[in-house]
């Protein structure tokens, strides 16, 4: 590099080139700050003539310099639309415009949608981009009144007519197997054994016995292995030991048989029905119902079935908690109902909870 020649970078960022010889420097930035000078008396002072770029917005120093500057970048190229009587470039408009379009068109397809559009802007907007869950659906939902009402006739349903019983039985079967008035078949008041409103547990189920000879009835070991003639259904098993423990005389003539879950696995209730016999049983729908569909629960020898209508902590009975009722019926259908329509089985209710002291 000659003398009197300097390094300036291009305004874009590029790299450097040099000074013309001859070229003024940029003294106006150590001119800024500078003390004027006074003009001597009587000597008019000449006014700086203006920069020839001064139109174009060149910044202040030398017009040739200015210009070679310009001339010498050669990586610079107008952006189209630039230098426009509006001052704003194509490529600076697009972007509001880009954005704005893309948003309407997402309303417009949200709003356009339906209820498809709802469920996807509900769920980006729930589970920040996430899959929604799917809800389980429930049925409908009771008010204070009908749950109170239904609370009260599950209470009492144990000690009402027959024709009650029937029907209130009916009533949920029918909502459950969506069933029609052509398949109630036992589901009245001939297949409704009903018990006696006073008395224990035990006085109640002898009464059943025809002639009062319950242990003929109930406790004969001359019937086949696994085959009981009498059969209590609770919606716990809490619940079915409870049924037990209010069976004492029962017990100890012939030892009812626990089939529910607790502590009890479905290999080792299987065993014991193929080998022994069991003239009563307690148990819970759903665990009866797998060992009949397995064969060692035989249901032929059965005279009566006791379904006991206790409340849970949420009041509810056997017919009210959705798991129960539907194990419920699914054991009906399968293994009780052609013996019910025939009528060689009866059904009958109970409420544990009136017969232990419970709140009436």
């Amino acid at each position: 590099m000659k003398a009197g020649q300097r390094k300036h970078k291009k305004p874009g960022g590029g790299g450097v080139h040099k000074r013309r010889q001859g070229a003024k420097p940029h003294d106006h930035k150590f001119k800024k700050h500078a003390k004027p000078k006074q003009a001597a008396a009587g000597v008019k002072r000449r006014e700086p003539e203006a920069p020839a770029l001064a139109s174009l917005g060149a910044p202040s120093g030398d017009a040739d310099d200015f210009e070679y500057m310009m001339d010498d970048m050669e990586d610079y190229k107008p952006a189209p639309g630039e230098g426009g009587d509006d001052g704003d470039s194509q490529s600076d408009r697009e972007p509001a415009g880009g954005a704005s379009s893309d948003a309407e068109q997402e309303q417009q397809r949200g709003a356009g949608g339906g209820e498809e559009g709802a469920e996807d802007a509900a769920a980006a907007g729930e589970g920040g981009g996430k899959k929604a869950k799917k809800r389980r659906k429930r049925g409908p939902k009771l008010s204070a009144l009908e749950f109170e009402a239904s609370r009260q006739m599950a209470r009492q349903i144990a000690e009402s007519p027959a024709e009650e019983q029937a029907d209130w039985l009916w009533a949920s079967y029918q909502q459950t197997a969506a069933a029609s008035a052509l398949e109630r078949g036992g589901l009245t008041a001939e297949g409704v054994a009903t018990l006696p409103a006073a008395g224990s547990l035990e006085e109640r189920l002898k009464a059943l016995a025809p002639g009062g000879q319950w242990q003929e009835a109930y406790c004969s070991r001359e019937g086949p292995k696994g085959s009981p003639s009498l059969l209590l259904v609770s919606p716990s098993a809490i619940g079915a030991v409870g049924l037990i423990k209010l069976l004492p005389a029962f017990n100890k003539a012939c030892r009812v048989g626990k089939l529910f879950a607790k502590h009890f696995k479905v290999e080792e209730q299987e065993e014991v029905l193929r080998s022994q016999v069991m003239c009563i049983a307690a148990g819970t729908p759903n665990r009866l119902c797998k060992l009949a569909d397995g064969g060692a629960l035989r249901l032929g020898r059965l005279t009566h079935v006791v379904v006991d209508c206790q409340l849970d902590a949420k009041q509810r009975d056997i017919l009210a908690i959705p798991e129960t009722r539907a194990d419920w019926w699914q054991l009906y259908e399968r293994h009780l109902k052609p013996r019910v329509d025939a009528g060689s089985l009866k059904l009958a209710l109970v409420n544990s909870d009136r017969l232990r002291g419970g709140a009436s």
